[in-house]
């Protein structure tokens, strides 16, 4: 197993640094080349001297359902020791959660910002994966077991309500937003040394053996002949 250059609980953090990246290689290759990326809350003052710009918020992690197994609570993981031999350890199987994202556009006119909407929604429709080449970070060197990438998926539209809650504590009006979600890992630190079976040793009894003899319950239950009622006339035999 590789040991990763940084620590596991980066790997949110990498997360939000490679999708920003993305959209802003994105963004280059289309000829918006000054379009702000702002990885964080959509207010006013984030925003301010930066337009045309898209924010990249992080709102919400929590448990990804989709890769929720409660049947596995532990998994095996093999490390390599500095003399080379291979130790296998026990430890909590590893968590995935879901990163929720909302990504506003922001510029001088309505029109322009639409623009960058539709850009932002073609971005996601042509990148269901963040190629290993584009994730930022060493943290995921361990941690993905897909071959693709970190996956990137276009979410079901938020109700009147969350939406207006959500702009209202930001005191914008309700904008138009795309809701991005992806699932990462966390994978816990703690491990437990596993010691396998190397050798077992299994004795034989041969029944046949008038040596061998085999005692059963005490006392017997059918040493006595119990009435079923299936005698001529209901008596004893």
């Amino acid at each position: 197993m590789t040991t990763p250059t940084t620590p596991q609980h980066h790997i949110i953090k990498e997360t939000s640094d490679s999708l920003a990246r993305l959209f802003q290689e994105e963004f280059k290759r289309n000829g918006y080349k000054r379009v702000h990326v702002v990885d964080g809350a959509p207010k006013p003052d984030a925003v301010e001297g930066k337009l045309p710009a898209v924010s990249i918020y992080l709102y919400q992690v929590a448990l990804d359902p989709e890769n929720w197994d409660h049947n596995a609570a532990q998994e095996i993981v093999e490390v390599k020791q500095d003399d080379g031999s291979v130790k296998e350890f026990f430890r909590r199987r590893r968590l995935w959660v879901r990163c929720d994202y909302l990504i506003s556009a922001w510029a001088q006119t309505p029109e322009d910002e639409q623009l960058l909407l539709g850009l932002i929604l073609r971005t996601v429709i042509d990148n269901p994966f963040i190629t290993r080449d584009k994730i930022r970070g060493a943290t995921f060197e361990d941690s993905l077991d897909m071959d693709e990438g970190l996956p990137m998926l276009l979410a079901h539209r938020l109700d009147e309500g969350t939406l207006s809650r959500f702009w209202g504590s930001m005191n914008q009006p309700v904008r138009p937003a795309v809701h991005v979600y992806t699932g990462v890992p966390i994978i816990p630190e703690r491990m437990d040394a596993l010691t396998r079976v190397r050798t077992r040793e299994m004795t034989y009894r041969n029944v046949h053996d008038p040596r061998v003899k085999e005692e059963g319950p005490m006392p017997n239950p059918f040493a006595r002949r119990l009435d079923l009622g299936g005698g001529r006339g209901g008596g004893k035999t």
